[in-house]
């Protein structure tokens, strides 16, 4: 059986709102949730939600099954309490261009 390595695309964040992620956490409904909580296949999953990936996509992309990537969703959301992608998609907004927004 041949393992396949999935290199990720550093292209949804730039090197410095990655730290600022990793240091902040995500925001999420108000509260802000270390990005550490989530496994690194969790965070492989966020980063093809991000790049607008289905389901199906996602599972081929990272030579798991379709369940699989349903299982990675639901546990992302209950550590982040939230209940769909938008949410999800939001809240890495959020996170990403607070400081922004703020200055």
């Amino acid at each position: 059986m041949k393992i396949h390595e999935v290199r990720e695309n550093n292209a949804l964040m730039t090197e410095s709102e990655r730290m600022q992620v990793e240091a902040q956490g995500i925001t999420s409904s108000g509260t802000l949730i270390p990005i550490k909580c989530l496994s690194k296949r969790e965070l492989q999953v966020v980063h093809k939600i991000m790049g607008g990936c289905s389901n199906k996509l996602i599972a081929d992309q990272l030579f798991i099954s379709e369940r699989t990537v349903k299982f990675h969703c639901a546990n992302i959301y209950k550590k982040l309490n939230i209940t769909s992608r938008t949410a999800l998609i939001a809240g890495c907004f959020r996170t990403l261009y607070r400081e922004v927004v703020s200055h």
